[in-house]
């Protein structure tokens, strides 16, 4: 089929009764990110990936690659029919081997343009602040259960609200004092992991707010297992006392956002004794409900009606981690984690992926994740796979599923496959 052919009938089908939304997101996207938002930081320089639902749509990429199709009257965009592979999660990949920032569409409510200058942030960091990048693995083994903990992260966080709505330097030093005294309780690695996460995810949040004009931070009050998601606030919000206190520090900032914070002496704020306790008690009933909620997530995903896989890794040759969600995972115990929306597993014998539906690991080493994983098990689904052989290989795909190993062994269960691997 000619080239312009295809590239209108894929523009048809992405277009439904009207015009896909990806073409007023990047006009909105050329706009705000005109604006001066970090020292060396061009979004409009970077390549992009948008999915709209029906069709991924590639922009400014140096080298397109050849399954997408150029878009006819939109110079510099490319067309591939469908959600093309690299487009799991809104994040930074490799496209054609160029670091891409991909967005995907929805209707949640933040401007999906400073959500793609969020994503181009963070392109930016992996080439100008590689450092900066937390080590994951630590998500997994932060100890989420230590109440005083817990508390003294509440306080922080309240710490800092007040710092930015009203005497900045007095309860940004309450906000320092209370850190150092929980960081002291917590091990090298989760230290590094919270700070790294503000780094990461704080100040591409920060750079987000900017594009968009935000004027107010939404607080609110984490549970115990949120770790990951505090980071966003507390690191936009360290960077946005740091504009106020310490111009120029987007130049200095290297391992840490807090280290750049001056802290007043004499500072009298504080909080009460009753506030104290309240801290403590909102912490037990977190803490209360994060178990009730994942004994609560074990139930519901063993119970689940429908056809289950299971994949079992041959002795001395787990599955390894190729990609996840680091926002929709849940530890269940010390061994199993839950993933509600997206994993990527293989080792030598095969792979297997699954978006947009939940899926249990369990560990094969000490670390409950990135040790390897010894059992991958999906539930629910509505249809009985179908196993498809081709010599000594075997594969699923079925929505939201797809799998591929070679020498494979495959039992049949009442309404379950089990795949175990050699």
């Amino acid at each position: 089929m000619p080239t312009r052919i295809a590239a209108v009938l894929l523009l048809f089908a992405s277009l439904g009764a009207g015009q896909s939304p990806v073409f007023g997101v990047l006009e909105e996207f050329d706009r705000i990110a005109a604006q001066p938002l970090w020292p060396g930081f061009e979004p409009r320089q970077i390549p992009v990936a948008l999915y709209d639902g029906f069709n991924t749509y590639l922009c400014r990429h140096p080298a397109p690659p050849k399954e997408f199709q150029p878009l006819e009257d939109h110079p510099g965009i490319f067309v591939f029919a469908g959600r093309h592979p690299s487009m799991l999660a809104n994040t930074s990949t490799g496209i054609g081997g160029i670091t891409t920032a991909t967005v995907t569409l929805d209707a949640a409510g933040r401007n999906q343009a400073a959500i793609l200058v969020h994503e181009c942030f963070h392109v930016f960091q992996r080439q100008r602040h590689p450092s900066w990048a937390p080590n994951e693995a630590t998500l997994f083994t932060y100890p989420v259960e230590d109440l005083e903990g817990l508390a003294l992260s509440r306080l922080e966080l309240e710490a800092l609200r007040r710092a930015l709505a009203g005497d900045a330097a007095c309860w940004t030093g309450r906000a320092l004092k209370i850190r150092r005294q929980r960081f002291a309780r917590l091990p090298a690695d989760a230290v590094a992991y919270e700070r790294g996460t503000e780094l990461n995810e704080g100040l591409a949040q920060y750079v987000e707010g900017l594009a968009a004009g935000r004027k107010e931070l939404q607080f609110r009050v984490f549970g115990p297992s949120e770790v990951r998601q505090r980071g966003y606030l507390s690191g936009e919000a360290l960077a946005r006392l740091l504009d106020r206190a310490a111009p120029g520090w987007k130049l200095k900032v290297e391992r840490s956002l807090d280290a750049l914070l001056p802290e007043p002496a004499g500072a009298n704020c504080d909080f009460t004794g009753e506030e104290r306790q309240a801290a403590l008690r909102e912490a037990q009933s977190g803490l209360d409900a994060l178990r009730q909620r994942r004994a609560e997530l074990r139930r519901m995903f063993e119970t689940q009606p429908g056809w289950r896989i299971v994949v079992q890794a041959a002795d001395g040759k787990p599955l390894l981690l190729k990609s996840f969600d680091p926002l929709n995972v849940e530890r269940l115990s010390e061994r199993e984690i839950l993933h509600k929306r997206m994993l990527q597993l293989g080792n030598d014998a095969g792979s297997l992926e699954i978006l947009n539906h939940g899926s249990m690991t369990t560990a094969a080493g000490a670390h409950p994740l990135f040790g390897g994983v010894r059992k991958w098990i999906v539930t629910g689904l509505e249809a009985p796979p179908e196993v498809k052989r081709t010599g000594n290989r075997i594969s699923i795909a079925t929505p939201g599923v797809k799998l591929l190993f070679t020498g494979a062994e495959v039992e049949n269960e009442p309404q379950a496959i089990v795949i175990r691997l050699r």
